[in-house]
């Protein structure tokens, strides 16, 4: 094997915990380390060397390392608590590696299920990681490859770049500082809170906390803290900064950011045979020639108006005493105001794609995790390394060439450095029999599993016994990794949410996996018609609080997605079809190369929405609004997306889509006329001059 330098951080470290591990309980002074390690050997200054050392601790650590400080008196390497004595470093290997864990197989899927619940966050990175560690079994490949974990597509983590952060900052409850943007506030402010609780109640992240300033408890979505959470100082103690109280309800959390209300019931005037989406689940109490009147209950009333008000001129709400009537009018009047209002100086450029880099953490954990699995067996497999490791082909074979250069320091023990040997698609590592298995999860990948899996067992559609082999490998991951991370995982509680659509969730989650066909009438909202479809069922996910099917559709011979809301009559086949690759994407949006491109000011209240657009060009504005050029699939979509959300989705060009969507929306509006509510006028839509 040809070697390549590797990255000097990965080098370094490792050197640092294979002298510590050659060391033993004894342990080593630090004066030991800087002599022995070449990269502190050499370090330019004393302070470098300071952040080196407390940096490379840090890492150790963080994969999992039990590595202690403690202090001796003499060399029989006895704790003191005498400030004069000497400082040590040790790694206490009884606490090292992890202890044996036999899974059942179905118990081995659930922890797949909780492993594909992260995936695309950097908590997924730690759980792939956790999960190739904490299973043994030599049929795990096997049992990989022919899983159903990828049938239901939906994460926990979304896009919040803030999510991991916090999670290590809720399992100490520490007082934070970060600075947050009301909606409509024109600047954001600085909160201070204690960190309780993470929750997902609608797919969306919020942190609940005691805020400082306030004395009291509050709720903060993460998409709307705009600094990084850094730990701020308890200025009156835990009387001014309680921690999370046992009792907490977060039932009350949940129902106040989803909207929940008590069931009411309202009276709409549709469009003869149009608002096919209002029409799922209405009772119709008189049809006539133009125009039909239909009862429809609901428990959601902002998300109701906005459906309303999107259906624009096709559904009125018939009742001007209806709490719904003002609340449609209302995001009519703001939709208009927003485009009458001046145009805000942006310029368009192309979003930065964030670098998949390993940190070095990841890379020496890599390192570590390699070993230990393959002196577990004596050899692994090359294919079943890289699944567990979670690397392709090519980046194995740039690990296993790093692995060369490390191990004992080459400058203190020439010759000691790893040896990989790879024979017939079976790699062993000599020279590192010092790191004898796996290590121990870390407290956040430990928590990260947990947390997967209590969410897990709520997918719908599993059986009794997927269910209880979901808690059972629960209690497993608990049993080997201690109470610190049962307390952990209390504070991050997560789920899955489909809104009131489980029920048929379940059903087609059960058609996916078993790879039947299924028949449904679906209301498509582009084209405001109601089709019969046969559609192969690939997977259940969910965006913007909608679950969606990802499905082969035969009637239209391609890939679609339906949203869950929009489908009615399915019925379950005995026909089997052909297992066909999922979307390599969890994107909802398709392009079928005929989309109008459209530039959208989001308010800064929907921002997050910009990146399920998949937007080709973006500008933040200090408002904290996004502008973001996008591909809809027709221009009536703009139409109803303004209405739906109130002014917060604000068409700037093309030129002719503005002035259709100002125009759509003076029809609708012209249908709550009364003598309370005018049609506002002088409505004309500004022209973008001189914007990039």
């Amino acid at each position: 094997m040809t070697a390549a330098a590797p990255a000097r951080s990965t080098e370094r470290i490792v050197s640092l915990l294979w002298v510590l591990l050659a060391n033993g309980r004894r342990g080593v002074s630090r004066d030991y380390l800087v002599k022995a390690v070449d990269a502190y050997a050499v370090s330019t200054s004393p302070a470098a060397l300071e952040k080196m050392f407390t940096r490379d601790k840090e890492v150790l650590r963080g994969i999992g390392v039990p590595l202690e400080a403690f202090t001796v008196q003499d060399e029989t390497g006895f704790d003191s608590s005498d400030p004069g004595t000497e400082t040590r470093y040790r790694i206490d290997e009884e606490r090292m590696y992890l202890p044996t864990v036999p899974f059942s197989n179905g118990e081995r899927l659930a922890l797949m299920r909780a492993e594909s619940a992260w995936a695309g966050s950097d908590l997924g990175h730690a759980v792939v990681r956790a999960l190739g560690r904490v299973d043994a079994g030599e049929d795990w490949l096997d049992t990989r490859s022919a899983s159903d974990h990828e049938a239901f597509g939906v994460r926990l983590a979304g896009a919040d770049r803030y999510l991991t952060e916090l999670g290590d900052l809720v399992r100490e409850q520490a007082v934070i500082r970060f600075s947050y943007r009301k909606v409509h506030a024109e600047r954001p402010e600085t909160r201070t809170v204690r960190a309780w609780t993470l929750t997902n109640p609608t797919g969306v992240w919020y942190l609940v906390g005691w805020d400082l300033d306030r004395g009291q408890q509050r709720t903060f979505r993460l998409t709307r803290i705009e600094s990084d959470p850094v730990p701020a100082p308890e200025r009156g103690g835990t009387e001014e900064a309680p921690f999370r109280p046992r009792d907490l309800d977060l039932a009350a959390v949940h129902a106040a950011v989803s909207g929940e209300r008590t069931p009411a019931a309202t009276r709409l005037r549709l469009a003869a045979g149009r608002a096919v989406q209002l029409r799922l689940g209405s009772e119709l109490l008189e049809a006539g020639a133009d125009a039909d009147l239909v009862r429809l209950s609901y428990t959601r009333p902002a998300e109701m108006a906005g459906s309303i008000a999107a259906a624009g001129p096709l559904a009125t709400v018939t009742d001007p005493d209806d709490p719904l009537h003002a609340a449609v009018v209302a995001l009519m009047d703001s939709a208009l105001a927003a485009h009458a209002a001046p145009v805000p100086e942006y310029t368009l450029t192309a979003p930065r794609r964030r670098r998949n880099r390993r940190s070095d953490r990841d890379r020496v954990a890599a390192v570590v995790d390699a070993i230990g699995l393959a002196n577990r067996r004596d050899g692994i497999s090359r294919t079943e390394l890289a699944e567990r490791l979670n690397v392709r082909d090519r980046e194995l074979d740039a690990l296993l060439n790093e692995l060369w250069f490390c191990g004992m320091p080459e400058r203190q023990f020439a010759g000691e450095q790893f040896e990989v040997h790879e024979h017939e698609g079976r790699i062993r590592i000599t020279q590192a029999e010092r790191i004898s298995g796996p290590l121990r999860l870390s407290i956040p990948e430990a928590a990260a599993l947990v947390i997967g899996l209590r969410a897990a067992a709520g997918i719908p559609g599993l059986s009794d016994q997927e269910r209880q082999d979901t808690d059972t490998a629960l209690h497993k991951i608990l049993d080997a990794s201690g109470p610190e991370v049962h307390r952990a995982g209390e504070g991050i509680v997560a789920g899955f949410d489909v809104g009131p659509h489980a029920a048929l969730a379940g059903r087609l989650h059960a058609a996916v996996r078993d790879r039947r066909l299924v028949r449904f009438r679906y209301h498509a909202a582009a084209t405001d018609e109601s089709t019969q479809r046969t559609v192969e069922p690939l997977r259940l996910t969910a965006e913007s609080g909608h679950g969606y099917l990802q499905a082969w559709c035969q009637t239209s011979e391609g890939l679609r997605n339906f949203r869950l809301d929009r489908i009615e009559s399915l019925e379950e086949t005995s026909e089997v079809f052909e297992t066909r690759d999922l979307p390599t994407s969890d994107r909802l949006f398709m392009s079928h190369g005929d989309e109008t491109t459209v530039t959208v000011h989001f308010g800064h209240r929907i921002r997050d929405l910009v990146p399920g657009f998949d937007p080709e060009r973006t500008a933040h504005l200090e408002d904290g609004s996004v502008v973001a050029e996008v591909r809809l699939a027709r221009p009536d979509y703009a139409h109803e997306q303004a209405a739906r959300f109130g002014g917060e989705f604000r068409v700037l060009a093309p030129r002719q889509v503005a002035e259709s969507t100002v125009e759509w929306l003076r029809r609708a509006r012209n249908g709550y006329v009364t003598d309370c509510s005018p049609l506002p006028g002088g409505i004309t839509v500004p022209a973008p001059d001189g914007v990039a």
